[in-house]
């Protein structure tokens, strides 16, 4: 096992960042590539949007619990130059995701794609294709006929929902474990990343929001970073980050690998060269833990895509099994502190009666039971 330490140059100058990596066995293939020992080169610095700060709480409201206030999540774009360049190096022999991805995360595809256009583009992979077919006919959607082609999948479940399962796929095939111990770490984070995508898929469109395929794919690239470190991440240092909590979570991130992992994630698609709005919208996400979201529409997407992740990561632990039993003006969790000051906002208002949907409950319930088998 090879150690990089990846920090400041002076100890008095901040807390150094550990990032141990660890080399993977040549025998295993299909397993996410081990990273080699080498130190970090200088390059140009990615462009980063401007470092979210988190917002004083809303007149009236309640104040952030202590722990919750004392925190701020580090920023990628507060970086210098050299130290993005060592934590790109980090991840440098991650695969890089196809062109499809670019594609289907273009604005021209989110302005007025057409599902002839998506089926041509995922018809040109042909391991995307076969991984999205398998799972449409899978006993996940129900369907009462086999689907032997994606332009059925498309008219059977919608352009948003097939691209959402594309980003999924790939996904998947970019973070793969290598090893026993790591598996069960990233099934859980692939779980939640699809109950979270089929939440985003179904309140959006039930709420009426603009933009959905942006909201949907924002939920699940907001997973990235999650994944990334799950996958990288030696186990020593992964066991000493908490597998639940996004407080917990992002502050035991940020003090073992120096940046929470929305920001690794905001890393990763820049350096993968994502559309702008897509990396924001993504890498935002978890900004809500900290600061309310504004009160637009890209507010109120973001403010849904957080809380679709939250229900996700609930869903995916077994800690919620029913979402009718909800009750989210009393949810008193930490992680919700900042999201209550949007719930009563239009159209966020109609949430509670929304997660009590007898569909909405058995398209979830097929989810995890997917999930589960």
């Amino acid at each position: 096992m090879d150690i990089i330490w990846i920090g400041d140059a002076a100890a008095t100058l901040g807390a150094l960042v550990v990032v141990w990596m660890l080399r993977r066995p040549a025998a295993r293939p299909r397993a996410t590539p081990a990273i080699r020992n080498a130190a970090p080169r200088p390059q140009p610095a990615a462009p980063a949007t401007v470092a979210a700060r988190p917002a004083p709480p809303p007149a009236g409201s309640t104040p952030p619990p202590s722990e919750l206030a004392a925190f701020r999540p580090r920023h990628a774009g507060e970086l210098p130059a050299e130290r993005r360049a060592g934590y790109l190096q980090v991840f440098k022999d991650v695969p890089r995701p196809p062109r499809l991805l670019h594609h289907l995360l273009s604005p021209e595809f989110f302005d007025g794609a057409s599902s002839a256009q998506l089926v041509d583009l995922i018809s040109a992979e042909p391991l995307i294709a076969a991984r999205v077919l398998a799972t449409v006919n899978s006993s996940l959607y129900g369907l009462s006929r086999p689907v032997t082609g994606i332009g059925q999948a498309v008219t059977y479940l919608g352009l948003n929902t097939v691209r959402s399962l594309c980003v999924q796929h790939i996904l998947r095939s970019t973070f793969l474990p290598d090893g026993a111990e790591r598996k069960p770490l990233l099934e859980s984070a692939w779980a939640a990343s699809a109950l979270a995508s089929e939440l985003a898929q179904r309140l959006s469109q039930d709420l009426g929001l603009e933009e959905r395929g942006a909201l949907v794919s924002a939920v699940v690239l907001s997973f990235l970073g999650r994944l990334a470190t799950v996958a990288r991440t030696p186990l020593p240092v992964l066991a000493e980050i908490p597998a639940r909590g996004l407080l917990e979570r992002a502050r035991a991130e940020q003090d073992k690998l120096g940046l929470p992992a929305c920001e690794i994630g905001r890393l990763l698609m820049t350096e993968w060269a994502l559309p702008d709005s897509v990396v924001a919208d993504a890498a935002d996400l978890d900004r809500t833990l900290v600061a309310a979201p504004a009160a637009d529409a890209r507010g109120t997407r973001l403010a849904l895509g957080y809380l679709c992740t939250r229900l996700g990561e609930r869903l995916a632990a077994g800690e919620v099994t029913d979402l009718a039993t909800m009750d989210l003006a009393a949810d008193a969790s930490i992680e919700l502190h900042h999201w209550r000051s949007v719930l009563a906002q239009r159209p966020l208002a109609r949430l509670p009666e929304l997660l009590r949907a007898q569909d909405l409950a058995t398209a979830i319930q097929r989810l995890r039971a997917a999930w589960a088998g």
